[in-house]
């Protein structure tokens, strides 16, 4: 039993550990959404002028698909920081995480629906919407099966 106890004692510590640096990622991710957001007009200028003339003229494009991306972006940031703070906290399968996925696979296929929609003028957005459309459709299976433990939790609690 005792080596149970110290295997069990180091899990929890690399869980912790795990967590933690998946909240300073998060962290580290937010403060990067916002810089791109404030430098995008420098960013993409430099941008199109180091790839090729073809592209002369698109900046507005790349502005609006920048900033559009930003609000889905941001609010998965959030809801992944939420999720994160109730596993911390040891509520794993609750009502409000399986939201939490639900949202976050509505977060991507709103990038990836902005990405579809800008591979019109510029094709490699193609790309970032099948990977954002990808991301969607595992968001969804997961949370499905955070519904389904869910609901054999709840069962379980009931179950003397």
């Amino acid at each position: 039993h005792l080596c149970d106890r110290r295997q069990r004692q180091m899990c929890i510590r690399d869980r912790d550990k795990s967590l933690k640096f998946t909240r300073v990622c998060i962290y580290f991710f937010a403060v990067l959404l916002v810089g791109i957001c404030v430098g995008a007009p420098w960013l993409y200028r430099g941008f199109l002028e180091l790839r090729s003339p073809l592209l002369d003229g698109m900046l507005p494009y790349f502005l609006v698909t920048n900033y559009a991306t930003a609000v889905p972006v941001g609010a998965a940031l959030y809801k992944m920081n939420g999720l994160l703070k109730n596993i911390s906290a040891n509520q794993v399968f609750i009502s409000e995480n399986t939201e939490c996925l639900r949202q976050l696979s509505w977060c991507c296929a709103a990038a990836g629906m902005i990405f579809a929609a800008s591979g019109f003028y510029y094709f490699p957005f193609w790309l970032l919407c099948g990977a954002a459309m990808f991301m969607a459709l595992i968001l969804r299976v997961i949370k499905n099966v955070f519904a389904q433990a869910e609901e054999i939790k709840r069962e379980n609690d009931y179950t003397i």
